[in-house]
């Protein structure tokens, strides 16, 4: 058996530690106590910083929770969208193509488009299926 580096020991401590927003609600909860248990003489100040702590802890873990699913979520999105999964932009099959305009034919005997009619065939979104008829 290998004696763990210093490393990896001090990775282990690290991921067994709170998470940040648990770590600075705590604090600011127990200074907050402190402050507010100085009026109340040493008592009020164990009290003060006891319940501070508790209390910045809890909200720490609900900031801690929302940041978590507002992150998952958003993967989620980004993943329906196309950013991270997919190819991004790529229109849905329900969308015919575009017509070819009369440069890019190779037969003789395809319609002609004019400059305007080409144009309008190339940046011209088609309606939804819905609309068509």
């Amino acid at each position: 058996m290998s004696i763990p580096t210093r490393f990896e020991w001090g990775k282990t401590k690290l991921g067994r530690l709170p998470r940040r927003p648990m770590i600075a609600g705590a604090g600011s909860g127990a200074l907050a106590g402190i402050a507010m248990g100085l009026f109340a003489g040493p008592a009020g100040v164990a009290i003060g910083m006891w319940l501070g702590f508790t209390v910045g802890f809890v909200a720490g873990m609900v900031l801690a929770h929302e940041d978590d699913s507002r992150t998952r979520r958003t993967q989620e999105l980004d993943a329906i969208i196309g950013i991270t999964h997919g190819s991004m932009g790529a229109p849905p099959g329900s969308i015919p193509p575009r017509p070819m305009a009369a440069d890019e034919l190779e037969d003789d005997d395809a319609p002609k488009l004019s400059t305007k009619e080409a144009w309008l065939a190339e940046w011209l979104t088609p309606p939804p299926p819905s609309v068509a008829g």
